[in-house]
């Protein structure tokens, strides 16, 4: 019976996670509560308000999705499935290319500066999306294990959540625009490219021969 992936939420109970434990009680019970309907992949990070959020891939329809762990009191928590990135899931912490303040969540200007740590202007818009996602994971070979990508909330943009492949954890890398046909790969929410623009990507043709 799909319990989570139909009503969207379950209710958990467990102990307190404990900093500096060996164990993760919280990613355990998680996994046992989304068996059968959801991967978990691993943990994408913690809000200081003590909000955890997983990675994980729905089993029947293949698609990632957040599983939002919420805290309540004693030992109770709110498990939900999260189908698109808002400023509620917790983010892996980076920092403004332009100031260097640290950045937390999923806003779109640094709070600091005022940046914008999303000028991707619909990066992807016109082309095709396995395409898109055949170049990423090329991009990134060998640093990145590609896991999938999932929609930004509040202004668009595409967050491709990858594996590190040094150190094994979750990163989310975004896809941002260079020029009309070239895009570069990098740390959500950091301008400094890894990967060199991906060349030989450049926007369908449009027939009529007319201006678009």
């Amino acid at each position: 019976m799909s319990v989570l992936r139909n009503s969207g939420s379950t209710k958990l109970n467990l102990p307190a996670y404990k900093p500096g434990a060996t164990d993760d009680p919280l990613l355990a019970a998680v996994q046992d509560a989304a068996a059968g309907e959801f991967v978990v992949l691993g943990e994408i990070g913690r809000a200081p308000t003590g909000v955890v959020g997983y990675l994980a891939r729905d089993t029947k329809s293949r698609r990632l999705v957040v599983l939002r762990l919420t805290a309540g009191s004693a030992g109770d928590y709110l498990l939900e499935v999260v189908t698109e990135i808002d400023t509620s899931v917790p983010a892996p912490p980076t920092e403004c290319p332009r100031c260097r303040a640290p950045v937390r969540g999923w806003g779109k200007f640094c709070t600091q500066c005022g940046g914008n740590l999303w000028s991707d202007r619909a990066a992807g818009a016109g082309r095709n999306k396995d395409d898109l996602l055949a170049a990423v994971k090329d991009a990134t070979q060998g640093r990145f294990e590609i896991l999938g990508e999932m929609s930004r909330s509040g202004g668009g943009g595409i967050v491709y959540f990858a594996r590190d492949l040094e150190s094994g954890k979750i990163e989310a890398l975004r896809l941002q625009q260079e020029t009309a046909g070239d895009f570069s790969i990098g740390l959500t929410g950091v301008l400094q490219r890894f990967a060199q623009p991906i060349a030989g990507y450049k926007p369908p043709r449009r027939g009529g021969g007319g201006s678009s």
